[in-house]
């Protein structure tokens, strides 16, 4: 229903009979307004995967007309709760309506069933085990146990431990799996040597004496690199939603692979807090932390203009840039553009990568573990292709479906 070929507005729809279990109901968020998946009924049940947008974004619409049970975990619900909130704010400061409302988002939250990794829950004729998919803390890959096929839905995964996270678990084997795509033809530089070449990114401007501004994902993201930046951690701001997202994280502790030394780390750590703290920071810290990672928002854009015309101060994005974002296009252009404003940005633009997805080594894997006997691709931009190549290198059926399309498994 979202999500085939396309990274954005996840959502697949698993019917057995009157039974219909829905794996993420996200929507895409860099279209303003945005795009949402296209509508299902009967829902028994919704799983989420994990706290990120297009993944759990419209999850809300399923409960305008019905009241389905809400699987989950409670760092994700926290983190959720918090990402859906600031959607209805964003709703309001660009003039769109959401295609839900306060009303459904209470009943999301209220009707949340929590579960916990490697638990099996009854879900009519399925049985349901999360396992942790080592994307951000919390994610979840969705295991189905049904009397005729098993089907693995990995969500977003990470199979390699990162500095934040140990990675994925997965089951024995699967006849169906369910895997996303988004790095399907890279496989990720060696991640010590990338982390090396963004220090040495930020020692560049240390030296200058000029800023290191990171843009980030508020969850995961934004912990990962502080925990990159540990030496540097009494030269770093924290800003935005990262603040909220890292608070959460700390209090759900367990999720993480060390959490005493991220405390550690988040003691030394500026918290913006207030307009005056945001001119200190400018000012005070060299390394400022802070959302949006696409730069579609948030004070990303503050500290932006300031440093604007500086062609020694340094933005170094950490990730995966969603085409046509201001983010992406800033890095092609040198360019700065959005609703409101445009203009040209002098500063040292450069990305590494610091993915918390599988790279297509780690996919081939994943497949290779699992041993399944058909596979789907979605959460991508070249499945077909994707699924060609898994069939010719493990002989198995793969299909990369359109949004709309029915399968038989």
């Amino acid at each position: 229903m979202g999500g085939a070929q396309e990274v954005g507005r996840s959502a697949i729809s698993v019917i057995d009979g009157k039974t219909n279990i829905v794996l993420d109901y996200g929507s895409k968020i860099e279209n303003t307004p945005p795009e949402y998946p296209i509508d299902t009924r009967g829902v028994s049940a919704v799983i989420l995967s994990h706290s990120h947008l297009d993944h759990s974004g419209s999850i809300p619409m399923l409960f305008m007309r019905e009241n389905p049970k809400f699987m989950t975990n409670d760092i994700s619900l926290e983190l959720v709760h918090m990402l859906i909130r600031d959607t209805f704010k964003l709703a309001s400061i660009y003039g769109y309506e959401l295609p839900f409302g306060r009303k459904e988002f209470k009943k999301m939250i209220n009707s949340a069933i929590l579960t916990n990794y490697n638990e099996k829950t009854k879900l009519d004729n399925f049985m349901y085990t999360p396992f942790d998919a080592g994307h951000i803390p919390g994610s979840t890959s969705t295991f189905l146990q049904h009397e005729r096929k098993n089907i693995f839905y990995t969500g977003d995964i990470k199979l390699n431990s990162t500095r934040l996270l140990h990675g994925c678990n997965l089951p024995a084997k699967t006849d169906v799996l369910i895997t996303e795509s988004t790095y399907s033809e890279i496989d990720h530089p060696e991640r010590a040597s990338e982390e090396g070449k963004f220090i040495a990114a930020v020692d560049e401007a240390l030296a200058l004496e000029e800023t290191a501004l990171v843009p980030v994902f508020a969850i995961g993201r934004a912990q990962e690199v502080m925990m990159i930046l540990e030496n540097y951690a009494d030269k770093i701001a924290l800003d935005g939603m990262a603040k909220q997202a890292t608070e959460t994280i700390l209090n759900y502790a367990s999720y993480v692979k060390d959490p005493a030394r991220l405390k550690k780390i988040l003691k030394k750590v500026f918290w913006v807090r207030s307009e005056k703290d945001r001119a200190r920071a400018i000012e005070k810290c060299p390394i400022i932390v802070t959302t949006a990672a696409m730069m579609a928002g948030g004070p990303i854009i503050h500290y932006l203009r300031n440093i604007r015309g500086r062609p020694e101060a340094k933005i170094l994005f950490t990730g995966y840039l969603m085409e046509d974002s201001p983010a992406k296009i800033l890095l092609e252009t040198g360019a700065f553009k959005s609703i409101e404003e445009q203009y040209h940005v002098h500063c040292d633009v450069k990305q590494f990568d610091l993915s918390a997805h599988a790279g297509r080594s780690e996919l081939f894997e994943i497949i290779n573990r699992l041993q399944p006997k058909q596979v789907i691709t979605v959460h991508g931009e070249n499945c077909p292709k994707f699924a060609k190549e898994i069939e010719e290198k493990f002989n198995i059926p793969a299909i990369a479906p359109k949004n709309g399309d029915i399968l038989e498994i």
